[in-house]
């Protein structure tokens, strides 16, 4: 294990067929990335989040648990797709899509500071397995048409679609989200090799594979002012 890479097969509620080693690709959800730019701040600073709904609340510290220590001493790259632009009840003021740009921006450098090593592109996927390769050219996933003419039956209509279909098509391992809807799919979802989980319970799925907090060497501390700077 190196640069903070992750052991496939040890975390198979995680990574669910897939084999080898490699960084952790995880898609945000709107509510995810909404949460973080209003909560981004005291997270970072362990201060109070002033919510009152205490099951909210669980959710947006398990936001802040997964980019420190976990972002900060694994290999976790976080991608923002933009779709999440156009994802909104009502049409966005300018200072909340100049944000939402700014943050979509913002990861995309937190990206290329990843590291890669000459052993991730010779990595074994076994014959069941979801490849992924580097930055860019993520290999999408390959169910079969009718699992994910399933999931996307039972996905809500509009912009969650969207978002989990290029999840999909991206082969990211994980979409991370706080929606009902989408998260009542994740039994589908995990047919065609994505995990879609609350950041709480993603939180458990390490604990339950014993990842632990701290990992040594780290990978490239530059891409977290990345995700620092995506807060307004």
């Amino acid at each position: 294990m190196e640069y903070g890479l992750f052991e496939y097969a040890s975390a198979p509620q995680i990574f669910l067929q897939r084999a080898g080693s490699g960084p952790l690709h995880m898609a945000w959800d709107t509510n995810v990335l909404v949460d973080y730019l209003q909560f981004g701040k005291a997270l970072w600073n362990d201060a109070e989040l002033g919510i009152e709904d205490p099951k909210y609340a669980d959710q947006v510290y398990a936001i802040g648990n997964i980019l420190d220590p976990y972002y900060c001493f694994w290999d976790i790259r976080i991608h923002l797709f933009d779709e999440i632009l156009n994802d909104a009840k009502r049409e966005l003021s300018i200072e909340r899509q100049s944000r939402r740009e700014h943050a979509l921006n913002r990861f995309a450098r937190a990206l290329m500071f990843a590291e890669w090593s000459e052993e991730e592109d010779e990595q074994d996927y076994g014959d069941s397995s979801f490849a992924q390769e580097p930055l860019f050219h993520v290999e999408a996933a390959v169910p079969s048409s009718g699992a994910r003419q399933r999931l996307v039956d039972a996905l809500p209509n509009g912009h969650d679609r969207i978002l989990v279909n290029e999840a999909i098509e991206r082969g990211m391992h994980v979409f991370l989200t706080q929606d009902r809807g989408i998260l009542r799919t994740a039994p589908l979802a995990r047919s065609v090799g994505l995990l879609i989980v609350s950041p709480c319970d993603f939180i458990q799925l390490f604990d339950e594979a014993g990842i632990s907090a701290l990992n040594f060497p780290m990978p490239d501390l530059a891409r977290i002012s990345k995700v620092i700077e995506a807060l307004p």
